[in-house]
């Protein structure tokens, strides 16, 4: 029930507010109550009494009124200071933008103009920062990184950023990251020590007093339960590595720390990142302006700037490793740095450079395991290769290198496999090649295994690269000369690299097979490592010729020197050609009794009495013209070419006699045949005469001891071609011959037993 006062105030302002209304609103009529007499209603309100109470009513009222006027008066004036420093920055912005188009014209105002425009909203964008963000430690009573799991896969684990940051900024949030990160491990060890369980217990005893093996399996497992605040064990392993005294000790914890950086502390596909290598500038607006979200991105940059720190090391102890006195050590610490290039990206550079330096390891056992690891590498990581080719080239251009260390190099160089898309690779690899062979060539240093290399590599890279043909067709005659100086394996592969230029042009010269006709008869043969190569180039070469008298000359030293050779290369040279044979048919007017000749030459047996004399002064005869032969001289092929053309002009003027130049013999007959016997120590096979005579080789080979030499001879004789599938050079041996042929298909042999 409301008080009487009140009740009286409410009446007398209805009843005050009465006379100031002349007309009623809701629909009332002007001078209602004109029959009211004069001085009736005052009466009547002072009888009620409510006079006394209006005074004090209307000094309240107008209070209320003058205080609501005051804060409108108020209001309006703060807005009225508002809208002046608005105008006053619109002010400033608009004599900014006046001062800009005065002098857009000049670069060097406008420059000033803009650093002063970047620098203020810049400045007081940090003012505003500063009084938002609180760089104050406050320490938690909870963890604020859950432990599990792989830390590189957490949510703010992968926030980065390559913009500059200012270095104040930067220090302030690392001071407070210091600060998180120490509350954070001192959290997470004391709550592990309260911990209750038969499991924490062991680790904690044996962490502290366990044997070596132990104490790792221990550190284990709990850098895998929380490698965040566990990394002062990695830093204990590391310490480990560096301590000299116990080798197994450090091995020990080589091995346990290579499997935990591999597993869990590194990540896969990215490098660590530094502490100032994150958006600090937008650390505020990523965590929304929650301070435990800022706060665990903090430990976790500041965590992974220290597990970078300590890669670091690790990487430095491992190169101390490298260069142990015990050849194992080194092995281990080599494999390590293999195993980290091969699955993780971090430190590559380092790691790479400490692989590629054991190339010139005094010891040939770790230089072989080092090229073999590279080999590997490049075999799991294709995209890898030009990086590795640009370190073997620093480490083969310096100064203080030696040769065996630059021969293990050009020998990985050499191996590594190529492909069409990988041209300007291949070029990079020939021309350190050609630099090499240079500088040997000029020490006439030919006769040499580093030669032998650096020819190889050329012969694996021309077929991928797109390298000029003048740059290589200035090699030509250096290649020609070193080509009869230096050993057979040598001088084959740079035939081989000979026959790629030249073919890959389809302009194979008669220079070229007269330098192939000629190693036929090579005593270095007999010793080579590499006569499938030699044999397999023989066949490229006979494929490509044109001229069938040069093949059938080819065919007829071949067959003689097969008759010396050991059985497998025998076999092997009767398969080539019985494949020349397929593709050139012509030849084999060579197998009838009498050969290709203007005239009748026929061919028959002779008496067994005179066979040995007449193969002793066959073998004086050989000897002679093999001693002859060593004088011989190289001519070029321009003076062939002369010589030729002087030989036809003698032949048009009539002249019948012979011109000779050195080794090069010219008759005067038109086609260029020899009009007298077969010579088989002619230099040049298209003026040998062999297409004269008849293959009396492969008769004598069809009595060979070896069954696979008689069974292919006969074949050939026969007419027919030879067919198997497999590598001669590697499978004709006596005994696999016996297992394959005689025992399983005795009927192949039609009875002749081995």
């Amino acid at each position: 029930m409301l008080p009487v006062s009140f009740s009286l105030q409410a009446d007398y302002i209805m009843l005050y507010s009465l006379n100031d209304n002349e007309e009623l609103i809701d629909g009332g009529k002007k001078n209602a109550i004109d029959d009211l007499k004069e001085g009736e209603l005052e009466a009547f309100i002072n009888k009620i009494g409510i006079s006394k109470y209006s005074k004090f009513l209307l000094e309240k009222s107008e209070e209320c009124i003058e205080n609501e006027n005051e804060i409108k008066k108020k209001e309006k004036v703060d807005q009225k200071e508002k809208n002046k420093k608005h105008e006053k920055v619109r002010e400033k912005l608009q004599d900014r933008k006046d001062e800009q188009k005065k002098f857009s014209g000049r670069k060097e105002k406008k420059k000033l103009i803009q650093d002063q425009e970047v620098s203020r909203p810049s400045e007081l964008l940090n003012r505003k920062a500063k009084k938002q963000v609180t760089f104050e430690f406050e320490p938690k009573s909870y963890l604020l990184i859950k432990p599990g799991g792989k830390w590189y896969n957490m949510e703010y684990a992968n926030e980065h950023s390559s913009e500059p940051q200012h270095e104040s900024l930067i220090s302030q949030y690392r001071n407070l990251a210091k600060q998180l990160y120490e509350h954070e491990t001192n959290l997470y060890r004391s709550k592990k020590n309260i911990q209750r369980g038969a499991n924490s217990t062991w680790i904690k005893t044996v962490v502290k007093t366990g044997t070596l093996a132990d104490r790792m399996a221990a550190m284990t497992l709990m850098i895998q339960d929380a490698p965040v605040h566990t990394l002062h064990f990695v830093e204990e392993l590391i310490n480990q590595i560096k301590k000299k005294g116990s080798r197994r000790q450090c091995l020990m914890a080589l091995t346990t720390l290579t499997e935990l950086l591999i597993s869990e502390l590194l990540p896969d596909n990215r490098k660590l990142q530094t502490f100032s290598q994150h958006p600090f500038k937008n650390l505020e607006e990523l965590a929304s302006g929650n301070k435990d979200a800022r706060d665990k991105r903090l430990i976790l940059w500041y965590f992974e700037h220290l597990l970078k720190h300590q890669f670091a090391e690790f990487v430095k102890a491992l190169e101390t490793l490298a260069h142990d006195a015990v050849q194992a050590t080194k092995v281990r610490a080599l494999a390590t740095v293999h195993e980290i290039l091969c699955n993780k990206p971090e430190q590559e550079k380092a790691l790479l450079i400490q692989l590629v330096n054991k190339l010139g390891d005094p010891q040939y056992k770790l230089a072989t395991k080092a090229s073999y690891l590279l080999e590997t590498l490049l075999h799991k990581h294709p995209n890898m290769k030009t990086v590795v080719c640009c370190e073997v080239e620093r480490l083969l251009y310096r100064p203080n290198i030696s040769l065996k260390a630059q021969y293990y190099a050009i020998c990985f160089l050499n191996q590594m496999v190529l492909s069409h898309e990988e041209c300007d690779l291949a070029g990079k690899l020939i021309s350190i090649y050609f630099s090499f062979f240079h500088g040997y060539v000029k020490k006439a240093e030919l006769d040499s295994k580093m030669l032998s290399a650096l020819l190889s590599g050329v012969n694996r890279a021309y077929p991928y690269s797109k390298m000029d043909d003048e740059k290589m067709m200035e090699q030509m005659d250096t290649l020609y000369r070193i080509v009869h100086v230096v050993n057979f394996t040598t001088s084959v592969q740079a035939l081989m690299l000979l026959f790629q230029v030249m073919d890959s042009r389809q302009t194979v010269s008669n220079r070229y097979y007269v330098a192939l006709y000629r190693k036929l008869l090579d005593p270095g043969l007999a010793q080579c490592s590499k006569q499938a190569m030699f044999l397999n180039l023989l066949y490229k070469s006979l494929k490509s010729d044109v001229v069938l008298r040069r093949v059938k000359a080819f065919i007829k030293r071949i067959l003689q020197a097969a008759c010396g050779q050991t059985p497998a290369f025998i076999c092997g040279a009767l398969y080539l050609i019985s494949e020349i044979l397929k593709l050139k048919p012509g030849i084999r007017v060579l197998l009838q009794e009498h050969g290709e000749s203007d005239e009748e030459e026929h061919f028959k047996d002779i008496d067994n009495s005179d066979e040995e004399q007449i193969f002793e002064d066959l073998d004086e005869k050989m000897k002679k013209k093999s001693d002859e032969g060593e004088k011989y001289i190289d001519v070029d092929e321009r003076d062939a070419a002369k010589e030729q053309k002087d030989v036809q002009n003698n032949i048009v003027n009539g002249k019948t006699e012979l011109i000779t130049s050195g080794s090069w013999l010219h008759h005067k007959n038109q086609g260029g045949k020899c009009l007298g016997n077969y010579d088989p120590f002619h230099r040049n096979p298209l003026s040998c005469g062999a297409d004269r005579i008849g293959l009396w080789e492969l008769k004598k080979l069809s009595e060979h001891f070896h069954p696979s030499v008689t069974l292919f001879a006969t074949t050939i004789l026969q007419g027919d071609h030879i067919q198997y599938s497999g590598d001669p050079l590697q499978d004709f041996t006596l005994m696999r011959f016996l297992d394959r042929f005689v025992y399983r298909n005795p009927k192949q042999h039609k009875g002749k037993g081995p």
